[in-house]
C-alpha cells in the first residue's frame, strides 16, 4: 500500500478544499473498498467533483463515529491498492512522480505498474478523463525509467479481459510499444509470446498492422520512435517526433487537440479542481518543462479508429 508514504488517511490539502463550495451535510465520505472493506476518507466536496460519485453520494448512508458524521459508500469490487492511487489523486490533484520515485526505491515498480493500469481503466469507467490521462502518463514514465519492453501479460489482459472502449487509449499505446519492441533486439521467447498474442487476439493484430503501415507511409521508423518518450509539444514539424510521441498522443483529447497545447498539462501538478468540470480545469499553459513530459488518452470506439492509430 502507498498510504504510509503520503500521510495516514489524509484528507485533502487546504488549498484544494477551499476551491470547492461548501455542501450541507457530512463533510467527509468513508469509502469501504475491496472484500475486506479497507477505509479511505475523502472530503465530500472533492469526491462530488466526479459525476459518478455525485450520484452515489446522493444515496449513501450516514454513519456516526466518535461524534462525527460520515457518508459511507461501499465498493467491494474495486482493488484497494488501485483505489489508494485514486484517493491520492482526488485529494492532491498531482501527478504520480512521487509514487514512481518511491516504487523505484522500494523495487515495487511492477506492482505500481499494474495499479496504474487498473486506475486508468477505472478512470475510463467513471468518466474522469484527467485522471485517465494522468495514469497513462505514469505508465509511460514507469516503462521509461525501467527501460521495459512491452509486457505480454499486459497485452493479454487488455485484449482478452478489458472492454475495448474503456481500454482504447491503452491499446493504442500497447500497439506502439509492440512495434518499438519488435523493431529492436528481442529474445526468441518474447517474439514467440507476441506472435501467440497476434494469433489469439485478432484486434491486436489488426491494430498493429494498421499502425506499422501508417508508420511506413509517413516515413517514421518504428524501432526509433519510442512510445515511452513524451515530447513537450504537439507540433507536427518537430524533428524529435522521429524518436518519441507527441505530448497528447495517448490522451483522451487526442483527436481534438491537434497541434495545440495540452488542455490540462499544467493543471496536473497540481491540478486545479472544479466542481463543475468533474475535477479538472482546462489550461492553455504548456507543461514542456516537466522532467518526464506529459501525455494522456481515452476511449473513443469499440476498436481504435484507423485514422488514430499512428500519432503523427
Amino acid at each position: 500500500m502507498y498510504r504510509g508514504r503520503f500521510g495516514e488517511k489524509r484528507a485533502s490539502s487546504a488549498s484544494s478544499l477551499n476551491s470547492f463550495p461548501r455542501l450541507a451535510g457530512p463533510a467527509t465520505v468513508k469509502l469501504l473498498v475491496g472484500p475486506e472493506n479497507e477505509e479511505f476518507i475523502v472530503p465530500r466536496e472533492v469526491l462530488a467533483s466526479c459525476s459518478y460519485f455525485r450520484q452515489r453520494i446522493d444515496t449513501a448512508r450516514i454513519e456516526f463515529e466518535k461524534g462525527q458524521a460520515h457518508l459511507v459508500i461501499t465498493m467491494e469490487d474495486q482493488c484497494p491498492d488501485m483505489f489508494e492511487l485514486f484517493a491520492y489523486w482526488m485529494n492532491e490533484r498531482r501527478n504520480f512522480d512521487r509514487l514512481i520515485d518511491a516504487a523505484e526505491t522500494n523495487h515495487s515498480c511492477k506492482r505500481l505498474h499494474w495499479d496504474l493500469v487498473n486506475l486508468h481503466l477505472f478512470a475510463a469507467q467513471i468518466d474522469l478523463p484527467a485522471l485517465q490521462d494522468c495514469a497513462m502518463d505514469a505508465i509511460q514514465d514507469v516503462y521509461l525509467r525501467r527501460n521495459w519492453d512491452i509486457d505480454p501479460k499486459l497485452i493479454n489482459h487488455v485484449y482478452k479481459s478489458c472492454d475495448p472502449q474503456e481500454s482504447c487509449r491503452l491499446r493504442k499505446w500497447i500497439v506502439a510499444m509492440t512495434a518499438w519492441t519488435l523493431g529492436g533486439v528481442v529474445t526468441n521467447e518474447m517474439s514467440k509470446a507476441i506472435q501467440r498474442l497476434f494469433d489469439q487476439c485478432p484486434d491486436f493484430w489488426a491494430e498493429y498492422h494498421s499502425h506499422t503501415r501508417k508508420m511506413a507511409q509517413t516515413g517514421l521508423e518504428g524501432h526509433f520512435k519510442n512510445p515511452q518518450l513524451r515530447l513537450p509539444s504537439n507540433n507536427l514539424r518537430n524533428e524529435e517526433r522521429q524518436f518519441g510521441f507527441r505530448q497528447c498522443s495517448f490522451h483522451t483529447h487526442r483527436s481534438t487537440v491537434g497541434q495545440g497545447r495540452c488542455p490540462h498539462a499544467a493543471s496536473l501538478s497540481p491540478l486545479v479542481p472544479s466542481p463543475y468540470t468533474d475535477g479538472y480545469v482546462e489550461s492553455d499553459s504548456d507543461r514542456g518543462e516537466s522532467r518526464l513530459g506529459s501525455r494522456m488518452v481515452s476511449p473513443c470506439s469499440d476498436t481504435i479508429p484507423e485514422s488514430d492509430l499512428e500519432t503523427l
